[in-house]
């Protein structure tokens, strides 16, 4: 987030980095920015992306470095457009084992209810991270589990008629 006149850098939203083996950890994320205690001044955004890999994905919607959005403004940048999503699918955390936090990414092929939850080794629910309504798409959610104990946790995503859970394993 960048002052539209000075050029100062505001704020920075999220600092992605990604590696060979974990390309998309943020497929489709979404952002809601907050402008206020920003008074009535013009905010830029923007968005850097450094390619060091051949992705099969690119960012199709560009918009000039100079264009001012106002504050009531919603513009949607998608780099999902040419990734169709047909089956549902629960991918494995990563980092994995994780501490003290770890990405979850799922996708679904039609719009629904997600319900992601963790349980312990016993079955007991630790944290519901999604119960919400998401379109089709493909989604990343972190937990952070800096309160529980190092362990064997199980992840579970119900969509539809789609159930599905994985292990991770959280070493402090």
């Amino acid at each position: 987030m960048i002052d539209a006149v000075s050029n100062e850098v505001l704020g920075i939203l999220d600092e992605v980095l990604y590696s060979s083996s974990f390309i998309e950890p943020y497929s489709s994320t979404q952002y809601h920015l907050n402008t206020s205690g920003h008074g009535n001044r013009s905010i830029k955004l923007k968005l850097k992306i450094y390619d060091n890999i051949n992705a099969n994905y690119s960012l199709v919607d560009k918009f000039a470095d100079t264009e001012i959005l106002p504050k009531s403004v919603v513009k949607e940048i998608s780099i999902n457009k040419g990734i169709d999503v047909t089956e549902y699918d629960l991918f494995q955390n990563y980092p994995n084992p994780f501490n003290p936090s770890t990405t979850i990414r799922y996708q679904i092929p039609q719009d629904g209810l997600v319900i992601l939850k963790v349980y312990d080794i016993l079955g007991r629910e630790v944290k519901t991270l999604i119960n919400d309504f998401k379109t089709k798409g493909r989604y990343a959610v972190t937990f952070d589990a800096s309160s529980l104990a190092s362990g064997l946790y199980i992840y579970e995503i119900t969509s539809g008629s789609f159930k599905a859970s994985k292990k991770m394993s959280l070493i402090k």
